[in-house]
């Protein structure tokens, strides 16, 4: 088995690089990849230790980056490059982009929206969090939460289907009033995978089934591999039903796609989802990436 869709505590994970390396090792993983948002850090410590007195698989470098695409974001991955131009880049790219202005600009955004809607939320002041390692964006959807008396005020889906499609259908999407437009703080699409091709990366698309704004998901997929020098596409995620992950895998036999799978494990932030396993069944098979792993 393997996993190629992890975050750790370098971004919005709750477990650090050791602890990911213990779990992997209990479950015998081949290959692992650890997948931050944004920030390829865990690669400079995994550096300066011992690697082999926690895990005795391989490791694959990766990064998950966000970027603005159609007025929305997407996630593009990249694997296998070369740290110190990855890290480079990331350095450059994010240098006066402070995360802590930014999630505190979504999170009062999202705040007024929820004024607007009459919901029932603790004093803007009250609320406690950490724009340095939180997301504005679930911090606002926790707080919603904590009011039952909203859930009358609010869309279904918005109340039962948790933080993710608070984001993918509504604060990602430029036609709700929930929408964030974040066209200042990360890249485009363009500059994330030539960002990965010059540091010799691959470029790969992950979790396509979660974009809950995209009117149709297999168009979107020709339209972004058309236009984009895309090398691979995630076929196995937590998140995807067994139809979606029989799509994409004969999406990329019939296209000569390579492939990739992770959980989008991000420890306790998202319980529900396990390493490796996703939400119990996932157990990525080691052979659809033995075409292009070193």
């Amino acid at each position: 088995m393997i996993d190629l869709h992890i975050h750790t505590t370098y971004s919005d994970g709750t477990k650090n690089v050791k602890e990911i390396l213990k779990q992997a090792e209990e479950l015998k993983l081949d290959y692992i990849s650890i997948t931050d948002h944004d920030r390829c850090d865990a690669y400079e410590e995994l550096k300066n230790i011992d690697i082999s007195k926690y895990y005795s698989g391989k490791i694959i470098k990766g990064i998950e980056i966000k970027c603005f695409y159609k007025g929305s974001t997407i996630e593009v991955l990249g694997y296998d490059y070369d740290y110190n131009k990855m890290k480079s880049w990331v350095d450059e790219f994010y240098e006066d982009k402070d995360r802590k202005i930014i999630e505190t600009k979504y999170f009062n955004k999202l705040y007024n929206v929820c004024e607007k809607l009459n919901l029932t939320m603790s004093k803007r002041e009250d609320i406690v969090w950490n724009p340095e390692n939180d997301w504005g964006g679930k911090t606002i959807y926790d707080e919603i939460k904590k009011h039952p008396e909203n859930q009358s005020k609010l869309p279904e889906d918005l109340w039962n289907n948790g933080v993710q499609t608070f984001s993918k259908r509504y604060y990602c999407n430029k036609e709700t009033i929930w929408y964030l437009d974040k066209s200042e703080d990360y890249p485009s699409v363009d500059e994330a995978v030539n960002a990965i091709k010059n540091a010799g990366g691959l470029v790969f698309l992950p979790h396509m089934y979660i974009y809950k704004w995209m009117k149709n998901i297999e168009e979107e997929l020709e339209e972004l591999v058309d236009n984009y020098n895309i090398d691979g596409i995630e076929c196995y995620h937590s998140d995807f039903s067994q139809e979606n992950i029989d799509y994409l895998n004969e999406y990329c036999d019939k296209n000569n796609f390579l492939k990739s799978g992770g959980s989008d494990y991000h420890g306790d932030n998202k319980p529900h989802i396990s390493l490796a396993i996703g939400r119990g069944n996932l157990k990525i098979p080691t052979k659809i990436i033995e075409n292009w792993c070193k």
